[in-house]
């Protein structure tokens, strides 16, 4: 039976004050003797989305696996924690947005290190490309199986549009903030929408990723030898934030409550919008969370000069430089990363958030009718849509995210800059590491 262990470690770790890892092995020694437990550090909700999958391979080959579960802002912590103490585990959950950091360090065994790439590639055709994308560094190395797909996606108070006569989600960013300014002056809500725009955080970089790439920019060249989120864009991008904060649609409160933290007016049915990941659909469609139950809806993130976009989070599991057999480990990932792990997460994120192609395809899709899972349409169409933060190619993201960019966005969200020196001071911050550091 996997057992299932809930625990706190008091210890966090900063920066990277740890010491670097070799990052697997040349050669993986055969036949690897079987180990009588694996450990799983795990998100807190990944032991039902995940555990049938791992229990069959415990009952198939007899190795216990240990589940240790956190939430996801601990997480960081604990593997970090974990590992540089020498603590044995063998897999552990890895962020989208880790995947460059983590590896760069060596704190997760490549795959490459223990599979062939025609292995690999066989083994990750089923997955939709971005989601190997987002788990593969800049040199190509794979340090891990996609487990979720996360997309942030945006949900409406149907009831609340109904009530100022619009029958249908607006499809316009302009549309959007016009609703807003009528259910605010007729007394419907407090707010438009609640964003994160938290500095020093990963909320202020997914909010400004959607409006950086819905105004036509992106973070960088396409060679990734120099940043340009400075661009008229991001300019732009950046502009229209503090515009709407300054009118009352976004309350200031945005720039101190994170993406976790900041959903329960729109559950409490007191603002028309909210642009977040889709763990929300679960929380707004419970009767004990949520007064709006009936009335919460899905749609694609309204356009702005791109007609479409979202940002992915999610990851997928990795195998740690302390694993007692990286081999077993590795088939042990290959079991929970399979179709049945996949169906899982959709059962759990009402159709959202796979990883493999044939679930959102003729005949399996069918196994989620709409009636019961309502964002397997809506996700159908981000999957196509959906890019990356800078997470995905920097080895020095905390740094860039933590010391560079949020602060300077901070500074033009609370006036203290203007959008454009704002983002030239973090541009010429930016390109500094960059020359230096490099990827």
């Amino acid at each position: 039976m996997a057992k299932k262990l809930f625990c706190m470690v008091a210890v966090a770790v900063v920066g990277f004050g740890f010491p670097a890892f070799s990052g697997g092995r040349a050669e993986a020694p055969a036949p690897a003797e079987k180990p009588e437990k694996l450990t799983i550090i795990a998100l807190d909700i990944d032991v039902v989305q995940f555990g049938p999958a791992a229990q069959v391979f415990e009952d198939t080959y007899g190795i216990e696996v240990e589940w240790l579960e956190f939430p996801y802002g601990q997480l960081w912590s604990q593997i970090t924690t974990g590992i540089t103490a020498g603590t044995p585990i063998d897999l552990y959950m890895m962020s989208n947005s880790w995947h460059a950091e983590l590896g760069g360090v060596g704190m997760a065994i490549p795959l490459n290190d223990l599979a062939t790439d025609a292995e690999l590639d066989a083994m990750t055709e089923k997955y939709f490309d971005i989601t190997r994308e987002f788990l593969t560094s800049h040199d190509g190395k794979l340090w891990g199986l996609p487990s979720t797909a996360a997309s942030v996606s945006f949900f409406y108070n149907a009831a609340m549009l109904k009530e100022l006569g619009y029958n249908e989600p607006p499809a316009t960013f302009d549309e959007m903030l016009q609703i807003s300014r009528e259910a605010i002056d007729q007394g419907l809500a407090s707010y438009g929408f609640f964003p994160g725009w938290i500095a020093g955080g990963e909320c202020g970089m997914v909010q400004f990723d959607i409006m950086l790439k819905l105004f036509g920019g992106e973070w960088m060249n396409e060679d990734r030898t120099e940043f340009t989120f400075n661009s008229e864009a991001g300019i732009n991008a950046l502009t229209y934030m503090k515009e709407i904060l300054d009118e009352g649609i976004v309350p200031r409160a945005a720039l101190e409550t994170s993406d976790w933290d900041n959903f329960h007016f729109f559950l409490a049915g007191d603002q028309p919008f909210e642009i977040n990941w889709n763990f929300i659909w679960g929380r707004a469609t419970d009767p004990e969370q949520s007064s709006i139950v009936n009335d919460v809806a899905v749609a694609p993130i309204p356009s702005i000069v791109r007609e479409a976009y979202t940002v992915l989070g999610g990851g997928g599991y990795a195998i740690s430089p302390t694993s007692r057999s990286p081999e077993w480990a590795f088939k042990l990932l290959q079991y929970m990363k399979g179709e049945e792990g996949a169906r899982g997460v959709m059962r759990q994120q009402g159709g959202a958030e796979g990883t493999i192609k044939a679930l959102y395809q003729p005949p399996l899709v069918n196994e989620f009718p709409p009636e019961e899972y309502p964002l397997v349409e809506t996700f159908q169409r981000q999957i196509q849509e959906a890019g990356l933060r800078p997470s995905h190619f920097l080895t020095w993201y905390s740094e860039f995210r933590n010391n560079i960019f949020t602060p300077a966005m901070h500074l033009a969200l609370l006036g203290d800059r203007s959008p454009e020196e704002a983002l030239n001071q973090a541009q010429a911050a930016a390109q500094r590491m960059l020359d230096r550091e490099g990827l």
